[in-house]
């Protein structure tokens, strides 16, 4: 189950750093980073990433990027204000690609979900989690945390609840994801809105067609969970 994955990230700041170089290793991942900072650009280039720079007030200047419909965008500029009128702006000009944004407030959680975005990682919870994983389970973070080393064969997989799969209508306590041997993450839920709910948060609720769960393994056992769930 191999796919061509072709990911922009704007920004190479403080969130765009560590986003691209998690996934700059990832099988099948085309990454361009794309920055409108003489400062991040000189980083990036030094560290190996694949950069364009470009000028968040123009629209021409971000066409000139020549964004596929399939390409993935990522908002991770260190300027809200900046990152805000560039998720306004992708979502003007690419009316259906997938668009991600990094929030470090729930005002601006608010106001990238009113911009059309997919997807709104706030810092703020994710934070909050690990801190949490930190004081309860040590090891299990420090391995989440080095997870992205690729000295494994473990990788994370976004699995998209269809309606005829079995896991359509079912409580997640009730899916045995160890007896396939694949740890569940988290999820988004539809009924709430984009943003990402770990599993720490002890949150629990009816798997809905639409929703999408998070999860880490090995291809092969992911692929199994997939098949016998009806999801593929």
């Amino acid at each position: 189950m191999s796919y061509l994955k072709n990911v922009i990230i704007f920004g190479y700041g403080k969130f765009g750093n560590s986003i691209a170089k998690s996934i700059k290793d990832e099988d099948n991942t085309n990454i361009l980073v794309v920055v409108n900072d003489d400062a991040e650009y000189e980083v990036a280039v030094m560290e190996g990433m694949d950069v364009r720079k470009f000028n968040v007030e123009s629209d021409t200047s971000i066409e000139k990027l020549n964004i596929e419909e399939d390409t993935k965008l990522i908002c991770a500029m260190d300027n809200n204000h900046e990152n805000l009128f560039l998720a306004l702006t992708l979502r003007g000009l690419y009316k259906s690609n997938y668009i991600m944004a990094i929030s470090d407030s729930i005002h601006l959680t608010d106001k990238f979900k009113m911009a059309g975005v997919n997807r709104v990682i706030d810092i703020y919870t994710v934070s909050g989690n690990m801190i949490k994983n930190i004081l309860k389970i040590p090891i299990a973070t420090k391995f989440l945390q080095g997870f992205m080393n690729r000295s494994h064969d473990y990788k994370f997989r976004e699995i998209t609840i269809t309606d005829s799969s079995k896991l359509n209508g079912v409580m997640l306590d009730s899916i045995d994801f160890n007896s396939y041997n694949i740890i569940f993450i988290g999820m988004i839920d539809k009924e709430i809105g984009n943003q990402f709910i770990f599993s720490t948060v002890g949150f629990n609720h009816k798997v809905d067609s639409g929703d999408i769960l998070v999860c880490i393994g090995k291809d092969e056992d992911i692929d199994r969970f997939e098949q016998i769930m009806g999801v593929v």
